[in-house]
């Protein structure tokens, strides 16, 4: 009886150590401390993007939780390349014996769910394989987009991303799925009389090498019009400078006439080749400027 009170007395005291150090841990966690490895970890990654955080902390399970993160372009002003409301980040510790670097991650962005994971092989960051799971990311406040491109995608943004790279000098390849859902692009500057189009869905399949990004698989679905697209964006520093170099088909539909009459006549007058009510078109010039014309 007396053994079992004892031991009662031990564990209490036990439960008690750990609760105190548990918050100890929370609230004098090195939380700058943090940041400034994250910050220097997405640096070795990509010299050019930078890392901030409104608040850290430790979580259970043993992760932490980053609230208001976002990676930035470290040479400019304007809106983040990637905003998080809430992410956990969670190593897995025995690796780290070994001076290597695995993460899990998983959070809240743009009103829309994210997963992933990331491997470094290395503490310099040479070596990555990353993959990341997105879905529901809405496009409407994705602010860096429209800052870049100067036009504004709408529209409910999934898919997902496979990238490696086992140099630092390195570009790295890839390949990702992606998927738009009742979306819509609005054009900076109208081309022949349209301002913006529907997207209704949107089907990509994207591969990754020495900086060229080629379309294998294009398709637009929408209530206005159908269309494909293929070919290859070679991607420079400043995203909208990258240059365009895609050849597709559009096909207009009852509803794209009804809502641009004058245009079913235009097309009428160029004699532009046509088949099965499709058109061919390519796009050039740069993400910023892209100049689109019919074949």
């Amino acid at each position: 009886m007396a053994f079992a009170a004892k031991n009662n007395k031990w564990s209490g005291y036990a439960l008690y150590v750990v609760l105190v150090a548990l918050a100890l841990l929370y609230y004098l966690f090195p939380a700058q401390m943090v940041e400034d490895l994250v910050d220097s970890t997405v640096s070795r990654v990509n010299p050019e993007l930078g890392f901030q955080a409104e608040k850290i902390r430790p979580w259970i399970p043993p992760s932490l939780r980053i609230s208001g993160g976002r990676i930035y372009l470290s040479n400019t002003t304007g809106p983040a390349v990637f905003e998080a409301g809430s992410m956990n980040i969670r190593p897995q510790f025995l690796k780290l014996l070994g001076s290597k670097y695995d993460l899990e991650l998983s959070g809240t962005a743009y009103k829309g769910n994210i997963n992933g994971s990331l491997h470094l092989d290395d503490p310099n960051g040479e070596t990555i394989e990353s993959e990341l799971f997105f879905e529901d990311l809405d496009l409407g406040v994705y602010e860096f987009l429209a800052d870049k491109l100067q036009h504004r995608i709408t529209g409910m943004f999934s898919g997902n991303v496979v990238y490696a790279r086992n140099s630092a000098v390195a570009p790295g390849t890839g390949k990702a799925s992606l998927q738009l859902a009742d979306g819509q692009l609005q054009l900076q500057n109208p081309i022949l009389g349209i301002g913006s189009v529907d997207l209704q869905s949107i089907n990509l399949e994207l591969e990754l090498r020495n900086r060229n990004v080629t379309i294998v698989k294009g398709e637009l679905t929408g209530v206005e019009l159908n269309a494909s697209l293929a070919g290859s964006i070679l991607l420079q520093s400043d995203l909208k400078n990258s240059q365009l170099n895609l050849k597709g088909t559009i096909e207009p539909l009852t509803e794209f006439y009804r809502k641009y009459p004058e245009i079913k006549e235009l097309l009428k007058s160029m004699k532009k080749r046509v088949k099965r009510g499709q058109y061919f078109f390519a796009i050039t010039g740069t993400l910023g400027q892209p100049r689109f014309s019919l074949l």
